[in-house]
């Protein structure tokens, strides 16, 4: 089985749903900026297929591919909002709960006292 393929079959339903409206968005913002598959690859670096394959959706398709895509379309800072940690809510709360309920002072031992 190709690689590929195990991976969009390892992929949550949601997971998939998002990665695949991502595609649709970077397309939608080519095409607002009138330019071609052809225009967009070679700033891109990649070649039309690799970008096809970004705009439709393939899991497959390198993190670095999105990224150079935002770059070009002038939306890299969006990717900066991606899993901010003071965002997190899960996390912020998991760390509440692993503070101690008390604080108590602790003499401090003076060790060069002969």
């Amino acid at each position: 089985m190709p690689h590929e393929n195990r991976i969009k079959k390892s992929l949550p339903p949601e997971v998939s749903a998002v990665i695949l409206q991502l595609g649709e968005r970077i397309k939608i913002a080519r095409k607002r900026r009138a330019l071609t598959m052809e225009e967009m690859a070679s700033r891109m670096f990649v070649t039309r297929k690799t970008l096809s394959r970004l705009e439709n959706g393939d899991p497959g398709v390198s993190l670095a591919v999105f990224a150079s895509a935002l770059w070009v379309l002038g939306l890299e800072k969006e990717l900066g909002t991606v899993a901010v940690p003071e965002q997190d809510k899960v996390g912020l709360y998991r760390e509440q709960q692993r503070l101690p309920k008390r604080v108590r002072h602790v003499e401090e031992a003076n060790d060069l006292d002969f």
